[in-house]
């Protein structure tokens, strides 16, 4: 049976009324009731009675439509499906920072079952080249650790907030003076005080990080000395506990180790998991898929940070 005589059925029980339905369906009236009558006939029971002027179904015709929403709704998700499946598309993805691509990695497997007829393009660099990719329309989608989402309304996504924290050597001598196993505090001015006259390790200019530092020193004028810059915070931790510098790094990041202090800073400062896609993109049901994927993983997986 064409599903339309389904839908029929349905908009004369929605509307109760024969006119309106055939309005609603594009069909005349004559044509509606002349299905109608067909139908019944071939049921061999009346699917509607008259109540008031108004259709309302009968028993038999309450059973036909609850199977015809049943037949539209797996018909419907098999046209979908085979869509899904048949059509052949493109995202081009990048990535920002060593978490989100350690994400993309898990998510990916989940997406490419579902979706193995689209093809991905991933590439990786810093959230200035990722935004200006996106901007540019050069980059579909981009997950990525920002400052602030404020440039990026109604094409972002956010998944989760991540402190950023000082570290610096346990073995500094403003470090050796703190009581142990407190939670430790810095403003602006207060780690220029201690710590401006040692080295600090650095993220790379254009990284989320770097952003973040500059905002939160940008009222001190204060020029640091560079013992070295790295996107990689593993590296940063292991410098950090070589005695090499102080650096700055996501709390997913801080390890438990005696050679290192953790400071808060003040104001807190936060880097944002998030999702940047081009403002023409047209989401299908592949983009929010993986959407829904990346959220599900955050959720999940990065509880703690």
């Amino acid at each position: 049976m064409d599903k339309r005589y389904l839908e029929y059925i349905l908009a004369l029980a929605e509307t109760g009324n024969m006119t309106k339905a055939a309005r609603k369906l594009y069909v005349s009236q004559p044509t509606l009731s002349q299905f109608l009558s067909k139908q019944e006939s071939e049921i061999g029971a009346p699917l509607f009675k008259r109540i008031s002027g108004a259709y309302v179904l009968t028993p038999v015709g309450e059973l036909y439509a609850e199977y015809a929403r049943k037949v539209l709704s797996l018909t419907d998700t098999l046209e979908k499906d085979i869509q899904r499946i048949s059509n052949t598309s493109r995202i081009k993805i990048g990535t920002s920072a060593s978490r989100a691509l350690q994400m993309l990695t898990f998510i990916l497997v989940d997406f490419c079952k579902y979706y193995p007829q689209v093809e991905l393009t991933l590439s990786d660099g810093s959230l200035r080249i990722m935004s200006g990719a996106i901007s540019k329309g050069e980059m579909d989608v981009a997950f990525v650790t920002a400052p602030s989402l404020e440039q990026w309304k109604g094409q972002s996504i956010e998944l989760k907030k991540e402190e950023v924290v000082f570290a610096a050597p346990s073995s500094h001598p403003y470090c050796r003076q703190l009581a142990p196993h407190t939670p430790h505090t810095l403003n602006s001015s207060q780690l220029i005080t201690y710590f401006g006259s040692s080295p600090f390790i650095l993220q790379l200019k254009g990284s989320c990080i770097r952003y973040l530092l500059e905002d939160f020193l940008a009222d001190q004028n204060f020029n640091p000395i560079i013992a070295c810059n790295t996107s990689n915070a593993h590296s940063i931790c292991d410098m950090v506990a070589s005695n090499i510098g102080s650096g700055f790094i996501p709390t997913g990041y801080a390890i438990d180790s005696p050679k290192i202090t953790c400071f808060s800073l003040e104001p807190k400062i936060h880097r944002i998991h998030s999702i940047l896609y081009r403002k023409d993109l047209v989401l299908g049901p592949h983009h929010k898929y993986l959407f829904e994927l990346a959220k599900n993983y955050a959720e999940e997986h990065w509880k703690n940070l």
